[in-house]
């Protein structure tokens, strides 16, 4: 099978990019030829640049012309389109549908009910978008990119495709990541066909199961609010407990400052490879404080993998990922005392039992053999 990938890079590496690269790996790997057309957010480098994307995101004629040209000259079997926006558009999927290609889309995020994709706003998860066809509340709060005026054009894409039927009728299978984010599009203004979206988790290579752990928290992933990164170095400070940081993002100097200032909160920067790897391999547990209704949550699985439990919110998808006292803990969300509590927990559970408990978490759900099945079911069902 022939299946070209089509995706828009973000300026930063996210779980999306590195979701695409492995997927690619796994269809090759069982014999199948990828093609990739990818575009990427740092070309976004001018205001005439700005300008033209903004104007186009509802429909990018031009992308569509060189999208159409690109799968004339690859002819393939199935098309799978990740993120779509700001560059490449919906037209990508108008391409598809007059060429007669099948097309297959994964819903990384909430972009098509909410014009900053998130679901989220002033530190919090919010709901006002999802059953309203026009986004006003999104364009009176300059939800996309803290700009009424760049709000309008998300929320004209999100208003005319939905009127247009784009994702029931141009889209054929529609692929999400939770039964979590499957819950939210369900009460959603939009409307799929019946038999039309699966659930396919997210997945991750097995590195390994080291069952001796070193005595330390660890957080990975963005350095931001959503994400929950002060309640945790907060926490691990209220209870004593050592926590490795690794990530990068807008609140990096308030982190490097908390490493400064306390012995046994660590900051080791973005880390990848076999450096990451060993930061996941020797944890006592990671934890995961995000405040958003995160589409799935691949530290997790990651964490998994190598046998390490996750203490994670008991909201949202983490909360279902994670087993309370099986395969890790919950606490409330966004509450330092709760967590506190939990880290302090930790060293009084039979942690072998967790830890093998997460490992086998990964080997029943989020393995690649698993993965790649589920994918190719896929895209057997729309040729």
């Amino acid at each position: 099978m022939h299946i070209v990938q089509i995706h828009n890079r973000y300026k930063e590496i996210g779980g999306e990019d590195i979701v695409v690269s492995r997927e690619k790996l796994i269809l090759e790997a069982a014999g199948h030829k990828v093609s990739q057309y990818i575009v990427n957010n740092n070309n976004i480098n001018t205001l005439s640049r700005k300008l033209k994307t903004a104007v186009s995101l509802p429909y990018s004629f031009s992308q569509k012309k060189v999208i159409k040209a690109f799968l004339q000259e690859n002819l393939p079997d199935v098309v799978h389109v990740h993120n779509f926006l700001p560059i490449i558009s919906p037209s990508v999927f108008y391409a598809c549908k007059e060429l007669h290609i099948p097309v297959v889309v994964t819903l990384h995020n909430y972009r098509i009910l909410c014009s900053n994709g998130l679901l989220f706003r002033d530190g919090k998860p919010c709901e006002d978008c999802i059953k309203s066809k026009w986004g006003i509340p999104a364009i009176k709060n300059g939800c996309y990119q803290e700009s009424k005026i760049a709000t309008v054009f998300p929320v004209l894409s999100n208003a005319m495709h939905g009127h247009l039927h784009t994702w029931s009728s141009y889209i054929d299978k529609v692929i999400l990541l939770s039964e979590f984010s499957k819950n939210i599009f369900k009460k959603s203004h939009i409307t799929f066909r019946e038999q039309q979206v699966i659930i396919k988790p997210n997945f991750t290579e097995d590195r390994g199961y080291l069952y001796d752990k070193e005595n330390y928290m660890l957080f990975v992933g963005r350095l931001s609010d959503e994400k929950g990164i002060v309640n945790v170095i907060e926490a691990c400070i209220k209870a004593n407990k050592r926590l490795k940081i690794a990530g990068s993002g807008p609140l990096h100097e308030v982190v490097e400052n908390y490493s400064y200032l306390h012995n046994n909160i660590e900051f080791v920067g973005n880390q990848d490879g076999e450096e990451l790897s060993s930061l996941y391999k020797n944890a006592q547990a990671l934890i995961t404080a995000s405040k958003m209704y995160e589409t799935f949550g691949l530290v997790i699985i990651e964490s998994f993998s190598f046998g390490t439990p996750v203490i994670a919110p008991s909201f949202g998808n983490a909360g279902q990922l994670v087993k309370d006292q099986y395969n890790g803990l919950h606490y409330k969300l966004d509450d330092i005392d709760s967590l506190t509590e939990v880290i302090e927990k930790v060293d009084h559970l039979d942690q072998e039992i967790m830890r093998n408990n997460a490992r086998e978490t990964f080997l029943k759900n989020y393995t690649p053999q698993q993965n790649v099945s589920k994918l190719l079911d896929a895209y057997k069902s729309v040729l």
